[in-house]
């Protein structure tokens, strides 16, 4: 109440609300899973000549193994599926270390690159020779994959989870 005019002030209190942790982690998902998604199509059909069909196939045939390249639209979609299930796997790992390793919180800008970098490394060095997949040389390709994960998966992701914490 205005106590000089004896009115109600009924102007909107603005308070910024802390996003929910599954807004967190969907937005996380998303934006990483998107991200890496395109540089990954737009990489791979500069250089392989694989449209973004067989990019989601080839990650089908982690799991699937040849079968997935003859499985059509169902097998991109499968590993579209796959894509996304690493990605909020990776983005549910860091917000579940986040709060308990203040480091992290320091400088988010090197947070989420060294967390691109590590996302890179499980990939390669656990996920992959644990599948169907091939190993394949390090290569110019590789070092393009390095720098993607880097910016556009770990950054996004260190970038969410430290706005949801807050400072």
């Amino acid at each position: 109440m205005n106590t000089k005019t004896g009115s109600m002030n009924f102007q909107p209190q603005y308070v910024q609300k802390r996003p929910t942790a599954m807004r967190t982690l969907t937005l996380s998902t998303l934006y990483s899973g998107l991200l890496d998604a395109s540089a990954g199509a737009l990489v791979y059909l500069i250089f392989k000549g694989l449209n973004p069909v067989e990019v989601l196939q080839y990650i089908a045939s982690g799991f699937y193994g040849d079968a997935a390249f003859s499985g059509g639209l169902l097998m991109a979609g499968v590993g579209l599926i796959l894509h996304f299930v690493v990605a909020f796997t990776f983005a549910a790992g860091f917000f579940i270390v986040y709060p308990s390793i203040k480091l992290l919180s320091k400088n988010i800008l090197v947070t989420g690159l060294l967390y691109g970098l590590f996302t890179w490394f499980v990939m390669n060095l656990v996920v992959l020779p644990n599948s169907n997949i091939p190993s394949a040389p390090f290569n110019f390709i590789s070092v393009l994959e390095i720098i993607w994960h880097m910016a556009l998966v770990g950054l996004p992701i260190a970038i969410l989870t430290k706005r949801h914490y807050g400072n």
